[in-house]
């Protein structure tokens, strides 16, 4: 099961109250292109995509809209997980979500209305007010008719409303858990898996194959670590030195924090791997130099460390990631306006491939991706008589 497209409205955030994002190739893909995995002829997603921009442009929302649309989509409670216990907030009101999956070799588009409600122990909450899920007929696997949600409408066939469900649809149905439970997600072998890192992420509960050569790549002077009493002790060795016994806590005093989130992220990207699914990360660069990052965006960009077409969306501050990633259709900015954040898709307004990501990133051609000059002239104005003034 995989995502093509996603769009919510009655965002706060967003200029117009609209999230839209395509997770499918709008771009041609060659023979040699590892990054975007083949669905059907023609039809490709994309195994990376990078969504940049400064503060306070929506990224981390960015993440959760899709971790949501995952669970929604995947027949699991639209509540909990990673989400944060604010994100209902992001809303002023109930939002239409639209999405097209691609399950089992067909396309569907799923339209549901959902609405914030209080929540409990386990994180915000939702409910279906309203929801229709439809087939769309082979025609729409052409990357034009996918491009537009009007096109898209005009080819799709209704196959089930929330309010005429039948008796044993509906019990599988409860008001936060979507239709496409009953329609999509009984095959749970499919499903779509969504992991989050937002912070470090370490929790190391058992030994994996590798775990030496993963911790090595981070910190070349680790020569052992074995896990035991499910992750309550490990027992580390440096080389050249001997063994020493510490608790979870004092591992991650020992090892640096890039270690540790390192580990935290490729101990997660292995898992996501083999599934198929989605790991979403949010400022992947956190801790890490460039060219560790880079390893983790490689891993999903060739075949044979993701045979399944595993989707690694990351958020970052720093344009220099970008040029890692060489697709055009896979990288959004997400430009800060008066009115609001919105997303541009890269490949709508840069069309030569030998462009500098970063370069256009960094010279604000998509307006709102850099500070605005007057807002840093005034910056340093402020500083230059704060400290004339303490001198």
């Amino acid at each position: 099961m995989k995502l093509l497209k996603v769009r919510f409205d009655h965002l706060t955030m967003f200029e117009d109250g609209v999230f839209d994002i395509d997770l499918f190739a709008s771009d041609r893909v060659t023979a040699s292109d590892e990054s975007a995995f083949e669905l059907a002829d023609h039809l490709y997603v994309n195994c990376i995509v990078a969504l940049a921009g400064i503060n306070a442009t929506g990224k981390t929302t960015a993440l959760n809209l899709l971790e949501l649309a995952c669970r929604i989509v995947d027949g699991s409670p639209a509540r909990g997980g990673a989400l944060p216990s604010t994100f209902p907030a992001a809303f002023d009101g109930p939002s239409k979500l639209k999405c097209v999956v691609w399950h089992a070799g067909r396309l569907y588009l799923l339209e549901s209305v959902l609405q914030a409600v209080e929540g409990g122990d386990d994180g915000p909450e939702f409910a279906f007010s309203d929801e229709v899920i439809y087939s769309l007929p082979a025609k729409a696997l052409k990357r034009a008719a996918l491009a537009s949600w009007t096109d898209i409408k005009e080819l799709a066939s209704p196959l089930c409303d929330r309010a005429q469900m039948p008796d044993s649809w509906a019990a599988l149905t409860p008001p936060d858990v979507s239709v496409a439970a009953a329609v999509l997600a009984k095959d749970f072998g499919h499903r779509v898996r969504a992991t989050t890192l937002r912070d470090g992420g370490f929790r190391l509960t058992e030994q994996f194959n590798g775990l030496d050569d993963v911790l090595r790549v981070f910190d070349s002077g680790i020569e052992h670590l074995e896990v035991r009493d499910s992750g309550r002790a490990f027992v580390l060795t440096f080389t050249g030195r001997d063994p020493i016994t510490v608790s979870e806590r004092g591992l991650t005093e020992v090892l640096s924090s890039g270690t540790v989130r390192g580990l935290g992220l490729v101990q997660r990207a292995m898992r996501v791997l083999r599934s198929g699914g989605y790991l979403l990360v949010d400022e992947v660069e956190n801790h890490l130099n460039r060219q560790l990052v880079n390893v983790v965006l490689d891993l999903f960009a060739a075949r044979k460390t993701n045979p399944n077409g595993a989707t690694l969306v990351f958020t970052t501050h720093y344009p220099q990631l970008l040029d890692h990633v060489h697709r055009k259709d896979n990288v959004f900015f997400l430009a800060r306006r008066d009115f609001g954040a919105r997303v541009v898709k890269y490949a709508d307004r840069v069309k030569r491939i030998e462009n500098k990501k970063s370069e256009v990133f960094a010279s604000n051609f998509v307006k709102g991706t850099a500070p605005r000059y007057a807002d840093v002239r005034a910056l340093k104005e402020l500083v230059a008589e704060e400290v004339s003034d303490e001198r």
